[in-house]
């Protein structure tokens, strides 16, 4: 029978440091936990309602908790199913943590980005459809893909201000930007291709189309490069 941390403390069971790591772990499961339940009782009401019919009292109301809770997890409702990037922070930040700034930043941030999208194949599945799901409403709701590209832009900004930071100013800001929209880029046409084939009834792995789109997409720039030198 597992105890809970409140349980093992009060037994002096655990020691301090191990109770500090269990308290983290228990409030990042609740985290995931509530996030996931605004996600879905947002994307279902978008679905029923359309996503300008549905307010944040709706979804708030949907997923059983208040309309402040739902403020606090997402500033607003669109985001509220825009969740995918949310599994990219954790991995980031850890690659940002330890850098090796002797090699290039690309490849370094290519491997991460491989790393989750290989997990939504695995542990991750449930998001990946609820991603799918979310792509199809796209194209029905405008508003959905404003915010979508928004939320992208922001992210890619604040992660290349971050790379430039981490190598110490070997990377210039300018180049920094156009990695994670190279590295972005490949993300974004993987996870299209591997929707296609998904709707289209195809058994398709997300991590392996993101490392063909990403292979076909270094092929396409060193081809035009090699075009621009003749």
């Amino acid at each position: 029978m597992n105890d809970t941390v409140a349980e093992a403390e009060q037994r002096n069971d655990l020691p301090s440091d191990s109770r500090g790591d269990l308290r983290g772990d228990l409030r990042e499961r609740r985290r995931r936990a509530t996030t996931s339940e605004i996600s879905e009782a947002a994307l279902t009401l978008f679905e029923q309602k359309g996503v300008a019919a549905t307010t944040i009292h709706d979804i708030a109301v949907a997923a059983g908790v208040s309309d402040r809770t739902c403020f606090r997890y997402f500033p607003s409702k669109e985001e509220s199913v825009l969740t995918l990037h949310l599994e990219f922070e954790s991995p980031i930040n850890a690659w940002l943590d330890h850098v090796d700034s002797t090699k290039p930043p690309l490849p370094q941030l290519e491997e991460v980005y491989a790393e989750v999208l290989s997990s939504l194949d695995g542990p991750l599945a449930d998001l990946a459809q609820h991603q799918l799901r979310v792509r199809r409403l796209m194209f029905q709701e405008p508003q959905l893909r404003a915010a979508a590209f928004s939320l992208d832009a922001a992210a890619c900004w604040s992660v290349a201000q971050r790379i430039s930071t981490a190598f110490g100013g070997e990377v210039s800001p300018e180049e920094a930007r156009l990695v994670t929209e190279f590295a972005g880029i490949a993300v974004r046409a993987a996870f299209d291709e591997w929707a296609e084939l998904t709707d289209a009834g195809h058994q398709a792995v997300l991590g392996e189309t993101y490392q063909r789109v990403r292979e076909q997409l270094r092929s396409t720039a060193a081809t035009s490069q090699a075009s621009n030198l003749r």
